[in-house]
């Protein structure tokens, strides 16, 4: 089973500490589980090298202290890779970059963070986090901004490295698998923006009861012609339609079975009067129908509908109302927000996921992209040995089909194609194709005496490559037979 590896990268300036951790051994160090309640039936543990996240339906809460806090300076990166073993069909494989200072055995979902990046997928929620949390000085509120255009998380069980670069200059970047997937700017990316509008609508401003905003209203001159009919059906009998010839106007489609009898056990006192089933009235096979007839439906040439008044500008139109506009106490314009992040004091995984098997891996904090990607290396040796391994499968398949079309099989093949070719010319040439075809089934007849048995090792490869052909096609199930039962008689 594939493992969901969440390998995360954090990079921060050249100057700054770095973290790390690769799980080497048996234990979660530098990671603790916080002893919070909410994550009180978490099952976290070392699963091939990785902190997996093991049960499904559960909170999970565990982070590692970072000593001293990372400060970004040139650069903050974060990257992991992520492999789900269950899919992620509801949770999240994303991380936390806790504020300093914070108590890492008692840290929950409202402890604050930094940032928070990495893939969720929910409902209608399909996307990889970036939401950078900053205080707005004149209110002293701290608020959530998140990325407006996120890209799609990848939900498969293949490895996928995530990782997000946030620059001194403000600027950020979102990569996955090495591929930038998201550029722009912390300044005009975010929802809602860092910078809080100069203007807001004024909260005790009101619409005035006289205010009209109809820009169109019924014309009060006009009125409804004299020759309007409103009750006039929208579709009427063709005047013109007659009966076929031969219709059994008398005849119903349904008669009783003449060839019915009642149950020998049936009981009128007890059951009823017994009535035949209905069938078909086989003198309406051949004629052109039966019952009465009625004419088939044409438009109404006089149908009007309903009449409405026309409708003219209304002069008493003011516009859409709107509240005015009051200074925003809350304005003012960030300068160089990436330099305002707060320092980062832990890493953490705090989320709720319905899928098991979400694991974290080689995490890694510090300041520089080209320590990023050396930290990831294993990542990338890791997809090139998968992809040889597909390769060289693609090429082993490749020439099993090829040997498949060289020995008996192959003639067999070869004899199907001849067979159909002689069947099309015996159409032409009944006496040539005759003595073609002769020869052909004493070969068929020869060649199949002689591989009468089958080597079974070459025949379970043969039933292997089925069945991975079969895994790639929906099987459509044959259909049931109906059984006809016979009511019995309570």
């Amino acid at each position: 089973m594939p493992l969901l590896v969440g390998r995360l990268l954090v990079v921060a300036a050249a100057a700054s500490a770095k973290f790390s951790a690769t799980f080497e051994g048996d234990s979660t160090a530098p990671f603790v589980e916080s002893t919070n309640d909410r994550y009180a039936n978490q099952d976290v543990g070392i699963v091939d090298g990785a902190l997996m996240l093991k049960e499904p339906n559960r909170m999970y809460g565990v982070a590692a202290e970072i000593k001293p806090p990372f400060k970004l300076d040139d650069k903050l990166v974060i990257q992991y890779e992520s492999t789900l073993t269950d899919g992620l069909t509801c949770g999240g494989a994303y991380v936390k970059l806790l504020e300093s200072p914070v108590d890492t055995s008692k840290f929950d979902n409202e402890s604050p963070y930094v940032l928070m990046f990495g893939p969720d997928r929910c409902g209608a929620t399909d996307k990889v986090h970036f939401i950078v949390r900053q205080k707005n000085p004149k209110s002293n509120t701290w608020y959530e901004h998140h990325l407006r255009d996120a890209p799609r998380a990848k939900a498969d069980r293949s490895p996928h490295l995530y990782k997000a670069v946030i620059n001194s200059d403000d600027t950020f970047a979102i990569y996955i698998d090495d591929e930038e997937a998201f550029s722009g700017s912390l300044m005009d990316a975010l929802e809602p923006p860092l910078t809080p509008p100069k203007e807001i609508d004024d909260p005790d401003d009101s619409k005035p009861k006289d205010w009209v905003d109809a820009a169109k209203i019924d014309d009060p001159e006009a009125s409804k012609p004299d020759d309007w009919d409103e009750d006039a059906p929208r579709e009427i009998d063709d005047a013109t339609a007659t009966m076929p010839a031969g219709w059994l106007e008398d005849e119903p489609l349904l008669i009783p079975d003449p060839s019915a009898e009642a149950p020998d056990d049936w009981d009128d006192e007890e059951d009823g009067e017994w009535e035949a089933p209905e069938i078909a009235n086989p003198k309406c096979d051949k004629a052109p129908g039966c019952g009465p007839w009625s004419p088939p439906k044409i438009d109404n040439p006089d149908y009007k509908g309903k009449w409405y008044p026309p409708q003219i500008d209304n002069p008493d139109y003011k516009g859409p109302w709107a509240p005015r506009k009051i200074p925003n106490k809350e304005f003012f314009e960030p300068k160089n927000p990436s330099k305002n992040l707060k320092p980062v004091g832990a890493v953490a995984v705090e989320v709720w996921t319905t899928n098991g098997g979400i694991a974290y891996d080689n995490f890694y904090l510090g300041g520089s992209e080209v320590e990023a990607k050396d930290s990831a290396a294993s990542y990338y040796a890791k997809k090139e040995e998968e992809a040889r391994k597909a390769a060289e499968k693609k090429a082993q398949k490749a020439a099993k089909r090829a040997a498949k079309g060289k020995g008996w099989r192959g003639l067999l093949l070869k004899a199907k194609k001849v067979g159909q070719t002689v069947l099309d010319k015996a159409l032409d040439q009944p006496l040539a194709a005759g003595g073609t075809l002769l020869v052909l089934i004493v070969t068929l007849l020869m060649t199949r005496k002689k591989k009468a048995v089958v080597d079974e090792d070459e025949a379970e490869e043969e039933d292997d490559d089925e069945d991975e052909e079969e895994e790639s096609e929906e099987e459509e199930p044959a259909p049931r037979r109906g059984r006809r039962r016979t009511p019995k008689a309570d």
